[in-house]
Formats: C-alpha cells, structure tokens, sequence
C-alpha cells in the first residue's frame, strides 16, 4: 500500500502529463475495445450451440456455381461418422394473420430432433412443437412485432390459406450472435410442407476428418432431368464456417459475415493501439525524465532494479486503470454512433470484457515498462543526478516514438483519403445504362410465400381472377399516365441476373461461367442498352416458351470469351435448360441463335470487370408483381404519390414501398462505405493521440531549453531566430517519417486494389494532403508551446534556471 501512495503522488507531482497520458491511451483503449469486442462477437457465431464445433450442414454444389444448403435424397445423412441428423426447411415472407394485423413472418419448419441439435432457451411456455399447428416464437419477434402482447402463450393466428396455429412457447435470446434469424418455427409435419425440399443437419462423431470425408463424396452426379448437362455434388459445411461463406444466395432468414472486412478492423485496431502504446511509453519517459534526479539518489542510497521496476510497473498500472476506467466510459458513450454510423454493433459478454480489461491491467503495464526500466537503470546514478534528459540518446529516442506515430497517424490520412476516392469513383462510373431517375415498386403481393405449395384448385381460380383484374388495371394506368418516360414490368438489373454456364455451339466444347437475365424490348429500352451488333428484342416476331424462342442477345464480354466469330452461324449451347423449354418436352434443349450483341455493362461491384452476358426474350404479358419506371427528375415526388394511389387501389393495401435504383447502386457499395467511415474516424483518433503525445514532449522539450533561449536573447537574438531553432527539430522528424509512410501507403494502396477491376488514380495530392494535415495539426499543437519560449524573459530565465 506505501509504493501505491507513493506512486501516486509521484504521478500527481506532474499533472499535465500524466493527464495527457491516459487521455491518450484511454481514447485508443476505446477503439480497440470496440473493434475487438465486435471481432470477437463475429468469431463466436453460432457458439451458443453445445456441440456447434461437430455440427456440419449438407451443401450441394451445382456444376454452375451454384452452392445452397440441401440433404434430401443426398444419403450423406447416412454415413456412419453421422451420430444424428435434423432436417428444417426455410419458409420466407409468410403473410400470417395475427386477429386485426397481417405480419410477414419469416420460419424455419423443424422435425422433433431439430432442437436437440440446436438448442434454445425458453423464455416462457414449452419449448417443443407436439402438434402440426404448434409454433414457437422468438422473444424479438414477440417483443417487435407482436408489441410485446401480455402472454402470448395459447394465442392463435392463421396463414394464408386459413390453417391456425396456437403459439405454445416463446425461445430466449441466445448467448452468442446466430446464422439463422426466423420469428418462429413450425411442425415439419404441416401438409403445406409435402413437396418442399429440407435442409439437412448433422451432428459428427467426435474428431471425424471433415476434409477428408468430403473427398469421399467429392463426385459429379446428374442434377435433374430439366437439367440436361449440369451435375453437382454434395460436401459437409462445418457450422464454424458457414457464416462467413459468402456462395450461398442470400435469405432473410440467415446472416453472412466478410472476413475481408474483419481483416480491415483487425489492422485499424492493430494500428490505433500501436500509436496508444507508443504515445503512453513516450509520455511516461518524460515524466521520468523529470524524475531523473530521484532516480540516480535512490540508487545511491541503495535502491536496486527490482524495487525501482516494481515502483514503474506500479505508476503504469495506475496509469492503465485510470485509462482502463475512461475507456469503458467511451465506450458506454459511443456505442450508438459505432452502432449506427459504422455498423459496428457488440452484445455485451462479460466474460469477455473482464478477461480484455484484465489484460490491459495487469498485462500491458509490463510492456509499457519495459523500456522506461531499460533507460533509466542502466545508467549509474551519477549519470542519472546529471539529467538523462538533456542527453542527445534521450532526445532521439522521444523522436523516434513521435516517428513511429507520425507514420502510423500519415497511413491512416492517406489510406481514408484513398478510400474515399475509389468509393466515389465506384459510385460515379459509367455503368453502361441508366442509373438514375428509375423507381421500382411492387404492384401485387402474393401470400402464403414460396415455402408452401400450391393452393386448392378453387382457391387458384379466384386469384387467377383477382391477378387479371390488377394487371389490366396497373397496365392501363401506365399507359394512361404522363409522368413517366418507358416503364416496364421486369425488375432492376442490379440484382436480376443469376449465375449461368453455356458453351459454344455444343457441348463437348467445355462450358464457361456467364450471367443470365430474361429481358423485353421496352425493358432494354428503359435502360437504354446501347445494340452493336444485330438486333434488339421485337415483340412482334419473337416469342416465350416455344420451339421458335431459343435465341439470345449477348454483349461485348461474351462473343470475346466463346470466339464467337459469327453471329449467324455460332450458336451457344445452355449447361442448364433454357427458360424457353419450360413449355417444351424436357428433353428439348437446342443451341440459342445470336439475334444481337450489346456494349457490355456492369451490374455487378465495380471491383468486378463486366461479367459475360446471355439476355433472353421476356413476355412482360406474363408479369404482375413489379412495376419499374423511368421518370424527368424534377417529377420525382409526383410519382411516387401517383404509384402510392396505384398501388392502394389495385390490391388495396396501404404498406406501399419502392425503390430507386440510385440507392440500390449505393447499396452494392455498402461495407465499401463502412470502411471509408472507419478509416476516416480512426485516422483523426490517430491524429488526436499524436497531437496529445507531441504536446507533452513538446512542453518538456521546450522547456528544457528555456535557459538556451534567454542566452540567445541576451546576445541579441530575435523572435524570428528562435521560431525556427525550435521547429527544425519537429519539422525534421516529419520530413524522415513522409519519406517512410509515403511508400508504405503506396504499396497498401496498391495491394488493395489488386483485385479490382475499376481502380481510382493514385495520384500525388493523397500524400501531399496526408502529410500536410499532420504537419498543420503538429505545428497547431506546439505554436503557443513556442510562441512561449520565444517571448520569455531572459532576466527571469536566467534567474530561476
């Protein structure tokens, strides 16, 4: 208790800087918390699971590229490394009757062994599903969207086609964020549920080889008769990998994490708590610099390097604390702007947190002494009462930490203001068709969702009447209308085309990855396709799902990649059948003619060249749900009232939503956008703990030399000659640390676009205005340090120094 009071006050004898000090690391403790404690909430997906380290899902591989979760009929449910097995089926926007509210409702139907494979808490009521119109509920869901209802247990509701169903439990949050995110799981045995298709989970034997098994199934097997040429396979997917594969399509019922983009917080982190690191070590050595004297007398008098490394590591431990103490304050503080300007959201683990903050108590402190014990009992003590800090090696080495950070804080200036550039780049670039003023919107809403079958033959009728009646009406009233300039039936291009592989002219000359989509002539309109070669679409002379339809448009990028000489001889050859066979005997599968070429252009992330295209004829006769249109700017407003009116009017419902294909760009560049605003925040949290460190050193720099300074003044020197005899120094530093961050950010920048396909320029003003901000923002931080010095009084100096 002596040494920690004594630590204190010997802390205390230095306010200033010891102040500066854990402000500085207490803000980078902050950001690495926060960083980390997301990591690590990432890295934990699914661990709520007991035996989630032995839980694999079925995957099946299509020949195309196609990757989905399956099982059924895969027999790979059989194999004897298998202890048990589970099967569930997605079923996605179920419009569920809730008395006086319609809630679409996304589920999962499970059989009897599902949960114990993957195990919940109970909130309240039972956690099985006895009966088929049994149905547990999440505590979100009932929270969310039921609005907490007082218990929920016993109440019913319907579906689509009038089945009831008797909520019977609500399941608890789990421990650890999860891949999976239904509002309510259903009985497997629901007859609605005969002709879908399950996914399977498996639960492995302990220390099952997971690769090498999937070796023993690694073999091509037909797909389906419609498929013609295309085979697949089927793999176990470990359940710690399934989060982060990105193949699978995406469903609103699963979650996918990016591993590059956890890559990018792994390295600001490491970044921002370097510079912590080094700023708290380089403040610390200027207090003991200060406290040289007391040093070399306390080794006079018999101190020996285990009590003067104790009385460090204790001061830095106190340091850390306080540090430890603000950093959790931060936090508290910033949670909701890393949550909503970042997308950063942690879930609290206290486990976590205690272990991290344990680290950073007692851990870090022995790093953080290290060097001080180093320099400062080395020395003998007659050394030590002659001040270490007017030593040229104690000078260089405070200027060689203050580099470090330089260039840690230069990177981080240039790596934002990079980011930046290629995000607006990306944004800005030609696509290759219009991409602005297009809205989209639906116009009919089916219920009942995908997942469940068909409804009874009367059923079907009626609604075959209901959707006669709302297409002719939606058509009519666009045609009618004035506000827009072409409007169609087909969505954005953004997200319409699917993965395909054709091959010219015949198959044995070997398939190659392309993107297809189904177009119309007014829709290639819209967009204003730009035809090189042939011709567009023609309402009048071709058609859908006939023998006469197996023609194609392709752009640019395919007849380069299949050597398509001439369009009216080469034909390409579908792996998979083409939609115009769906009305034709399966087995019907010929060559699609070229009737076209078009300019290539790009629906895909601009880190992406454009990508081989193979565009179909489409009957907008045969679409009701979309409408999309393109409409003069200025008219935007008016618009959406006018397909709000449409909508309300055709399916009666109120919940009208749209989109604009402005925003749906932006969307693609999402976690681009994410990074830019990390960069951006973490590269002026740099700034703020170097210009904190370059204080303190400055103050105790400048100082020091006071008694220079009034020398000078006695012999005549001005103002003007001492601004610069104290900036040099500074000004030094910056200048060797550009000619070390200027090629380390170069070569980054490069390395992160070696995969990009559409690269901003690197031009010289990124790293003019990256060491020019940290030139500004020092010279800000000690301007008033040497406007002192220069203006102090000789006669005083002298006098006291």
């Amino acid at each position: 208790m002596k040494q920690f009071l004594l630590s204190i006050r010997m802390l205390l004898r230095f306010k200033v800087y010891t102040f500066v000090n854990f402000i500085g690391l207490a803000i980078s403790l902050a950001c690495v918390f926060t960083i980390t404690r997301y990591i690590h909430q990432e890295n934990t997906v699914d661990h709520c699971y007991p035996e989630y380290k032995r839980i694999c899902f079925i995957e099946r591989t299509i020949s195309d590229g196609t990757k989905e979760l399956s099982g059924y009929q895969s027999d790979l449910e059989k194999d004897p490394a298998v202890e048990r097995y589970a099967s569930f089926t997605p079923c996605t926007d179920l419009v569920m009757d809730f008395g006086k509210q319609e809630i679409t409702v996304n589920a999962l139907s499970v059989d009897s062994t599902f949960f114990s494979i993957f195990p919940h808490p109970i909130y309240m009521g039972n956690g099985k599903i006895k009966r088929p119109n049994d149905a547990l509920i999440t505590k979100e869901f009932w929270l969310h969207s039921l609005n907490g209802v007082p218990n929920p247990i016993g109440l019913t509701f319907k579906n689509s086609v009038g089945r009831k169903f008797h909520i019977v439990g609500v399941l608890d949050t789990q421990e650890t964020k999860t891949s999976w995110l239904p509002d309510m799981f259903l009985s497997d045995e629901l007859e609605e549920l005969w002709f879908s298709n399950p996914k399977y989970a498996v639960i492995m034997a302990p220390g099952t080889d997971i690769a090498q098994l999937n070796k023993k199934y690694d073999k091509e097997q037909p797909r389906d008769q419609w498929s013609t040429f295309q085979t697949m396979h089927y793999q176990y997917l470990p359940l710690t990998d399934y989060y982060y594969t990105t193949s699978h399509e995406e469903s609103a019922l699963s979650q996918h994490g990016n591993k590059d983009y956890i890559r990018v917080l792994w390295i600001v982190a490491f970044l921002v708590g370097i510079i912590g690191i080094l700023n708290f070590t380089n403040i610390y050595t200027v207090i003991m610099s200060k406290r040289a004297r007391e040093f070399g007398i306390k080794k006079v008098y018999g101190a020996g390097r285990k009590e003067l490394f104790i009385q460090i590591y204790i001061e830095n431990m106190l340091l850390s604390g306080a540090a430890l103490f603000v950093c959790w304050l931060i936090i508290e503080i910033t949670r909701h702007l890393f949550y909503n300007e970042m997308y950063i959201p942690t879930n609290s683990n206290l486990k976590f947190d205690l272990n991290i903050s344990l680290l950073i108590l007692f851990v870090l402190p022995l790093l953080t002494t290290f060097y001080p014990f180093i320099k400062f009992t080395h020395n003998t003590p007659v050394s030590s009462m002659r001040e270490l800090s007017s030593t040229r090696f104690s000078v260089r080495s405070r200027m060689l930490f203050l580099g470090f950070q330089y260039v840690i804080t230069i990177y981080m200036i240039v790596m934002s203001l990079f980011f930046v550039r290629q995000l607006e780049y990306m944004l800005h670039s030609d696509l290759g068709f219009r991409t602005h003023d297009v809205i989209e919107c639906k116009m009919y809403v089916f219920k009942g969702g995908s997942s469940f079958h068909e409804k009874e033959k009367e059923d079907l009728l009626k609604e075959g009447k209901i959707q006669q009646a709302n297409k002719e009406l939606v058509n009519k009233r666009m045609s009618e209308s004035t506000l827009f300039t072409h409007w169609s039936r087909i969505s954005m291009p953004l997200h319409y085309f699917k993965q395909s592989r054709y091959a010219l002219n015949q198959a044995e000359n070997g398939f190659k990855p392309v993107l297809r989509a189904r177009m119309s002539p007014r829709y290639m309109e819209l967009f204003g396709f730009q035809l090189l070669e042939g011709r567009l679409w023609n309402d009048s002379i071709d058609e859908m799902f006939t023998k006469n339809s197996f023609k194609c448009i392709i752009n640019e990028s395919a007849k380069k990649i299949f050597g398509v000489k001439d369009i009216t001889r080469d034909k390409l050859q579908g792996e998979d059948t083409s939609w115009a066979s769906s009305n034709v005997p399966s087995e019907y599968n010929p060559p699609l003619e070229i009737v076209g070429v078009v300019k290539d252009f790009n629906v895909r992330h601009l880190s992406q060249s454009a990508a081989p295209m193979i565009i179909e004829y489409f009957d907008e006769e045969r679409e009701i749900s979309i409408v999309i249109a393109s409409y003069p700017h200025e008219k935007r407003a008016e618009v959406i009232d006018f397909l709000r009116k449409l909508y309300e009017e055709a399916t009666g419902n109120t919940d009208f939503e749209y989109k604009l294909i402005e925003d749906e760009i932006a969307s693609m560049y999402n976690e681009d956008r994410q990074v830019v605003d990390i960069y951006s925040l973490f590269a002026k949290v740099a700034i703020l703990i170097s210009s904190l460190g370059l204080l303190a050193i400055s103050l105790f720099d400048i100082r020091q030399r006071y008694r220079e300074i009034g020398l000078r003044k006695v012999n005549g020197a001005q103002g003007k000659d001492i601004y610069p005899l104290l900036i040099k120094k500074y000004l030094s530093v910056l200048g060797i640390v550009s000619l070390i961050a200027i090629p380390l950010s170069f070569g980054a920048i490069v390395l992160y676009l070696e995969d990009f396909a559409h690269k901003a320029p690197i031009t010289p003003d990124l790293f003019i205005i990256g060491i020019g901000a940290t030139a500004l923002i020092s010279l800000l931080t000690i301007i008033w340090q040497i406007y002192k010095a220069a203006n102090v009084n000789p006669a005083e100096v002298i006098k006291y120094e």
